[in-house]
Parts: C-alpha cells; sequence; structure tokens
C-alpha cells in the first residue's frame, strides 16, 4: 500500500482485523472464555479514556497528579501546527486525522484557548510545520521515517499552499507570536521555540494542537527538556485514529507536569486571574 492509500478508514479495517484476528487465535487455542475478553481487551486499547466532562481522570493509577501552579506572567498557550493541512477538509492530513479532528472538537477547543489566553492577558505562541519547495526537491526521500513518507507523499506543509495556511479561524492575532517553523517533530530542535519562549519569560506552557503523538509529544518532551513546565491538554488534540491518541494521553501523563481539559485550563486562567490582586 501506498502512503496515498493510507487513510483512517483502512487503519480503523486493520484494527477490526486484529481484534478478530486475536479473538479467532483464541478459538483455535481452545481457549473460547477468552474470546470475550480479548475482545474487551482491544476495545479498551483503542478507546482512549480520562477525557470526562468534569476533567481529566488519569489513566494510570500509580501516577501522581497535581495542579500546576499558574504564574500568568510567565505562563503562555503553545499551539502547534494549527494549520490548512491538519485541521482542513481537503488538507493532506485530513484523510488521516479528520474524523478524530472533529471528534475531538479540536478547531474549537483551540478557538477557546486563544480568545481565554488573550482575556487573562497570556501569550500565544503558534509552532507551524513547513517545508519549502527545496526541501521537497532535494531530501532524499529514500531515507524517510514513515511520517515524513505519509506528509510528503501529501504534499503536506508546503511553503505557499494553503495547506500550510493557518486554519481560517485561527489566523494569528495581536497576541500571537509565531515562530520559526519546524521540519523535524519538534521546533525546539529545527525552529526558534527556546528562543523566543526564553526572551519573553515564559516558565510554563499550556499545550495543545496537531497531531496528539507526534509533534505535540515531541514538542512537549523538548520542552521538559529545556526545563519548562507543561500542561497538555487532552481534548484538544488528534491523531491518526484512536491508538495514537491512546498511546499519548498515556505518554502525556509521564511526560507532563499536568494534563487536563479544555474546560479544566479556561477556569483555572480565569480564576487565575480574577484572584490577582
Amino acid at each position: 500500500m501506498s502512503p496515498n492509500d493510507v487513510s483512517r478508514r483502512s487503519f480503523l479495517t486493520w484494527t477490526g482485523v486484529a481484534a478478530s484476528a486475536l479473538a479467532a487465535h483464541s478459538v483455535i487455542a481452545g481457549d473460547s472464555a477468552a474470546v470475550g475478553a480479548t475482545k474487551d481487551s482491544v476495545s479498551l486499547l483503542v478507546t482512549p479514556s480520562g477525557i470526562t466532562p468534569e476533567g481529566y481522570v488519569y489513566q494510570q493509577a500509580f501516577m501522581p497528579v497535581r495542579k500546576q501552579h499558574l504564574d500568568l506572567k510567565h505562563t503562555a498557550l503553545f499551539i502547534t501546527d494549527p494549520q490548512n493541512d491538519f485541521l482542513s477538509p481537503g488538507g493532506g492530513g485530513w484523510p488521516l486525522v479528520g474524523e478524530e479532528v472533529v471528534a475531538s472538537k479540536v478547531v474549537e477547543h483551540e478557538k477557546l484557548l486563544v480568545k481565554t489566553a488573550k482575556d487573562v492577558g497570556i501569550r500565544v505562541f503558534y509552532s507551524p510545520h513547513m517545508y519549502s519547495e527545496k526541501d521537497y526537491k532535494y531530501w532524499d526521500r529514500s531515507k524517510f521515517n514513515a511520517i515524513d513518507q505519509l506528509m510528503f507523499a501529501n504534499n503536506m506543509f508546503k511553503q505557499g499552499t494553503w495547506g500550510h495556511q493557518f486554519h481560517p479561524e485561527l489566523e494569528p492575532d495581536d497576541n500571537t507570536i509565531v515562530m520559526n517553523p519546524h521540519k523535524g517533530l519538534s521546533n525546539f530542535w529545527t525552529g526558534d521555540a527556546s528562543i523566543q519562549l526564553r526572551e519573553h519569560n515564559i516558565e510554563t506552557l499550556i499545550m495543545c494542537g496537531m497531531a496528539c503523538n507526534l509533534c505535540v509529544e515531541s514538542h512537549a518532551r523538548d520542552a521538559v527538556e529545556n526545563g519548562f513546565a507543561v500542561i497538555l491538554v487532552a481534548d484538544c488534540t488528534a491523531g491518526a485514529g484512536p491508538l495514537p491518541k491512546k498511546a499519548a494521553l498515556v505518554n502525556y501523563e509521564f511526560l507532563a507536569n499536568e494534563v487536563v481539559t479544555t474546560s479544566q485550563i479556561v477556569a483555572r486562567l480565569k480564576a487565575t486571574k480574577e484572584s490577582r490582586p
């Protein structure tokens, strides 16, 4: 199957086949009682949990949980790849991530977070993805990893294209700092994230965006390694199906200072502003 053939539909088909194969193996092995348990295990595996109307509930009981202190003078909203290729129908990545973007209300949540950030007086940082014409021409695709193969096969984030542009409802405003674009999975390596954040005296990052297990997770890892406190917004990100989201949420619990939902962090930001003298 070529990268162009990959879609969320084929991914979910594969997941279904995998579940059937596991169940069939149990029957062949004479363990018919395990069939139901196998199906339940597969369902648990592919269903992201932790996101509830009341807030984020950690999925791993052993994980320490605490609220990250918010000092609005040193806190920023950090959004990864708020661009058409991920967030708009017709974008290069939409066949892979579109259904999850809609289900998680990523655009709506990002809009709310951007508005709240402006209301409470914290900066918004965008970390966009971009490849130039020269990148597309000269990079050796025979040495690409899987995600780069997919992106280049679908002409994603090509400079000057509609897909590279910001989602029309997330155009940068006067409170938004657009960092130099990243070409790998993290702006801390191939952009100027660390420089920009330090120059604005940022210590705590509220992170969200696309895609959950790739650029968002990579940015979060690098932010932590660079000494920033990281709050990850679990319902303001998506990936290519439920498995990446499940994997990302599990890793977020390990990596982040705190994992929250959009409504949780919005309420916290407003309460923090109101409590300031």
